[in-house]
């Protein structure tokens, strides 16, 4: 009986330390279960912090894109103005040559238009008539 006894009681033992066993399964998988719900919860963090940040760096990259929009259109508008300045001062050049023309054969198509006028021009030469 003695050596039921001891079989008993190493069965005891191997069944408690069988049972202590499967708890600290048990909690090494409670605690792996925990750890994963973090991770994911902390993925979705990381996820939507980078999605903040891409965000803002989009909008950086915009704002940039339109300031330079903004010094390009400025330039192009400047350099527009100074050669419409240019093509108004010849502009004005070439109608004062063109008014001083004018001027310095007005009396002469007036003078020619009077002797016409008055039949007193000379006819050019009669070519191809008969």
């Amino acid at each position: 009986m003695g050596h039921d006894k001891a079989a008993a009681t190493v069965t005891a033992t191997s069944h408690s330390a069988v049972e202590s066993i499967v708890g600290a399964l048990a909690e090494l998988e409670s605690d792996i279960d925990s750890m994963n719900a973090r991770v994911d919860e902390m993925k979705k963090r990381l996820l939507a912090h980078s999605n903040e940040e891409v965000d803002k760096l989009k909008q950086q990259i915009i704002s940039m894109a339109n300031e330079e929009a903004k010094r390009i259109v400025e330039a192009a508008r400047a350099e527009a103005e100074s050669e419409s300045t240019q093509i108004m001062k010849e502009a004005e050049t070439n109608l004062a040559a063109i008014k001083k023309n004018i001027d310095a054969s007005f009396d002469k198509a007036v003078e020619s238009i009077v002797k016409t006028v008055l039949g007193q021009e000379s006819k050019p030469a009669k070519a191809g008539k008969k």
